[in-house]
């Protein structure tokens, strides 16, 4: 993959970013330094760094696709009214890998977790 302008703003976006982030984030982040950039662009460049393995690509309750950097290893509570993310500091799946690893043969290079709930404020205003 040739490596342009964009294509590296995009990468550093998702590589910024506090967590996962969409594409359309992403776009709004670079519409003041690339005026011409098309959303399209932005989808088409997240899918090939996904393919590629530069970035993980995780699908949303929303039915958004989010993007992450690869060493922005990390796992979530995602509210599935409100659609916020809370990050839990630690990877409650380390151990279960060394396991798998020990009782399979398989050699696991990453994973994912989240978890879908509803959020603290959110069950407030259902009350």
């Amino acid at each position: 993959m040739k490596n342009t302008q964009r294509r590296a703003a995009i990468l550093a976006e998702v590589s910024a970013s506090q967590g996962p982030v969409s594409a359309e984030e992403i776009f709004q982040r670079l519409q003041e330094r690339f005026p011409t950039l098309a959303l399209s662009t932005v989808y088409r460049n997240l899918e090939r760094f996904a393919e590629d393995g530069l970035v993980e690509k995780e699908t949303s309750p929303d039915g958004v696709f989010r993007y992450a950097g690869k060493d922005d290893h990390g796992h979530y509570l995602v509210c599935t009214q409100c659609h916020s993310r809370v990050r839990l500091h630690e990877c409650p799946l380390s151990a279960m890998e060394e396991k798998l690893e020990e009782e399979t043969g398989f050699s696991i290079d990453r994973h994912q977790l989240t978890l879908y709930g509803i959020c603290p404020a959110c069950k407030e205003r259902e009350k």
